[in-house]
C-alpha cells in the first residue's frame, strides 16, 4: 500500500523535494532496523482474523477497511527511527496501536474508521487521554508520548 502525497506546497521545488522524500522513504522502509515492514505484516494478519463480525466468538464488529487503511497509514505516518507499535483488535472494530513498557506504563492509541485516533497514556500514577483527528501526520502529543513510553526502556 502506499503513501499519499503529502505535499504541503504546489511549486515545482515543493515537488521535487516531496518527490525526494518519498524515495528516501520507500530506501529505508526496506531496512531491517528502520524499516516498517515487520508492523505492516502484523496489521495484515490482524486484519485477515478480523475483518469478519464475530471474530472474537462474543459478537465483536469486524475491523472495516477503511479502519485498516487509517492504521496503515499512521504507522506510514511514524518518523524513521520511531520504534513500532504492537496492535490489537478491539470489539467496536478499532484498532489499537499499543507502545508498551509496563502494566503502568503504556501508550494506547485506537484507529477508528473516521480517522480518529483516541489515545490514552499511563506513567506510573500519572494518566492522560485525548482524541486527535488523523490528517497524514502523527501530533506532537501522540508522538512525545511514544517517545516517553520508550525513553523508559532505556
Amino acid at each position: 500500500m502506499a503513501s499519499l502525497t503529502r505535499t504541503m506546497g504546489s511549486s515545482d521545488t515543493a515537488n521535487y523535494i516531496e518527490n525526494i522524500n518519498q524515495n528516501n522513504s520507500r530506501y529505508f522502509s526496506q531496512s531491517v532496523t528502520l524499516g516498517k515492514q515487520s508492523a505492516y505484516n502484523e496489521l495484515i494478519q490482524l486484519w485477515d482474523e478480523c475483518k469478519i463480525q464475530n471474530w472474537d466468538g462474543y459478537d465483536a464488529f469486524p475491523i472495516q477497511e477503511k479502519t485498516f487503511k487509517n492504521a496503515w497509514d499512521v504507522i506510514d505516518a511514524l518518523p524513521l527511527g520511531y520504534p513500532l507499535p504492537s496492535f490489537g483488535a478491539e470489539p467496536d472494530g478499532h484498532i489499537t496501536l499499543e507502545w508498551y513498557y509496563h502494566p503502568r506504563w503504556i501508550l494506547s492509541v485506537s484507529v477508528s474508521p473516521e480517522g480518529y485516533l483516541y489515545y490514552a497514556a499511563l506513567f506510573g500514577d500519572n494518566s492522560l487521554k485525548g482524541t486527535d483527528t488523523f490528517l497524514g501526520s502523527i501530533s506532537e502529543t501522540i508522538l512525545n508520548l511514544i517517545k516517553r513510553v520508550n525513553l523508559k526502556k532505556i
